[in-house]
């Protein structure tokens, strides 16, 4: 967009000195129409200005996460959720993240809550 902006920009300079070059009587049309395109222009550059940012992306949600899991380090079904054990996002969502411990080897990890 910043191409598109800056391009838009140049156009209208160019008008604008041609607006200068043709500031005789005989050229009033020609300047009346010429100040009509400018304004147009410059309408059409604050306009992809405003445009510029993209829209934060939307957060999914995930289910409904089950109370046990497989552990990643050990592979055995004892990967639990720890009661009361929150904090915010890292990501600064907003979100919050859950400490989840395997009862088995130790292995902990904070993952996004329901």
């Amino acid at each position: 967009m910043t191409d598109i902006a800056s391009r838009l920009e140049s156009i209208r300079d160019g008008l604008t000195e041609l607006q200068a070059q043709l500031d005789a009587p005989e050229h009033a049309n020609a300047v009346d129409r010429l100040g009509a395109l400018i304004d147009e222009l410059d309408a059409v550059i604050a306009k992809a200005g405003a445009q510029m940012a993209p829209p934060a992306p939307k957060r999914t949600k995930r289910g409904k996460q089950p109370a046990v899991e497989k552990c990643p380090r050990c592979t055995i079904r004892s990967l639990n959720m720890v009661a009361g054990e929150t904090r915010p996002a890292e990501d600064g969502s907003g979100d919050e993240e859950v400490l989840w411990h395997c009862s088995s080897c130790g292995y902990e990890i904070w993952r996004l809550g329901d």
